[in-house]
């Protein structure tokens, strides 16, 4: 059964009628805990210590050992409670599988046997990778929850209302920073959250994110793309220099500076076409609060819609050549920026 989000979810704790078989999975990695310890609070109502049994998923599980634990019958409490903690399936053999699909079939009322996957993505669309496999046998014998990456806006008043746990405050254009820098990545927004509010107790700022919070790379790549709309080669150079001393891989690199460009042209044929922003946004497919559509209003006004075009067609070339053999894709990269400043006149 594929649940229909965390609403279902949360109806199924409040009537206590929760599959004996559930994966818990999906980029927002804090709420794939804050399920795991409510379904366990539900579970283990007694004896703890007896009617309760984990184990790291990102190591090699035992199996034989899962099941002994998982069918059990639970000792003076109405139910059992297994926990194989984030997953990660690409460490199940086939013989694993199979045996999880045998105490799938075995598993009785009194036992929950929950499986969460938080720290890699479960690859389905290849239908015969064990991620793909993992999903299907919880689908047919229990059930599956899924908890997508946050938007841009509710990952920032996710940390808005951090902050005022935390005994500090943030408003939202920096709370919707703060979401930029890490990726919304929800569980890293937490921990940066509280980092803040304790060195910024008055009200965390933009300038706080600035200092403390190290971006991931996407938000470090568009920041390249802001340094080439100021027209500052150097400092363009400069940020790519700190990319690759990160370990960041150029292909990356060249990828996102590319959605940032086509960010742009969109922005700018919206804008000749008379468009009006929002109807963009939805047009585009742009969710949450379409920060990066904005963005791209933003930076369009230094180009034209021919030079944009341009830009494009070149670092369309640019991933061509990275892509062959005995090429370095840090000089295709660097060489590409260096010809848009070309293409914008600079020096």
């Amino acid at each position: 059964m594929i649940l229909a989000g965390s609403r279902q979810l949360d109806q199924m704790i409040r009537e206590d009628r929760v599959p004996n078989l559930l994966l818990l999975y999906g980029e927002d990695g804090l709420s794939v805990t804050r399920y795991q310890r409510k379904l366990e609070k539900l579970a283990v109502s007694a004896f703890p210590d007896f009617n309760s049994y984990r184990c790291d998923g990102k190591a090699p599980i035992d199996l034989d050992v899962l099941a002994d634990s998982a069918l059990s019958l639970p000792m003076m409490a109405p139910r059992r409670f297994a926990l194989v903690d984030d997953l990660n399936p690409e460490l199940l053999s086939a013989q694993d599988l199979e045996k999880l699909r045998e105490l799938a079939e075995e598993l009785p009322e009194e036992s929950l046997l929950l499986i969460t996957v938080r720290s890699v993505e479960l690859e389905l669309k290849k239908k015969s990778g064990k991620g793909a496999k993992l999903h299907a046998l919880c689908d047919e014998f229990g059930g599956v929850c899924h908890f997508p990456r946050p938007t841009p806006q509710e990952a920032a008043r996710e940390a808005m209302n951090e902050a005022v746990r935390a005994g500090s405050s943030m408003d939202q254009k920096t709370a919707l920073l703060l979401a930029e820098y890490c990726g919304r990545d929800s569980q890293r927004m937490l921990e940066e959250t509280r980092k803040l509010a304790a060195h910024s107790p008055a009200g965390i700022t933009g300038e706080d994110v600035g200092l403390l919070v190290a971006p991931v790379t996407e938000a470090r790549v568009f920041d390249l793309s802001d340094r080439i709309v100021s027209g500052s080669l150097t400092a363009a150079m400069a940020t790519i220099d700190d990319l690759c001393f990160l370990r960041e891989n150029p292909v990356t690199i060249l990828s996102i500076l590319s959605m940032a460009f086509v960010d742009m042209y969109r922005a700018a044929a919206a804008r000749k076409a008379g468009i009006p922003a929002a109807e963009a946004k939805k047009a585009y497919g742009y969710g949450g609060s379409g920060f990066r559509y904005d963005k791209g209003v933003q930076n369009q006004r230094r180009f034209s819609i021919p030079q944009l075009e341009d830009i494009l067609e070149l670092l369309a070339r640019a991933d061509g050549e990275m892509k062959q053999s005995g090429v370095d894709p840090r000089t295709v990269l660097e060489t590409a920026v260096v010809q848009i400043f070309r293409r914008m006149g600079e020096d």
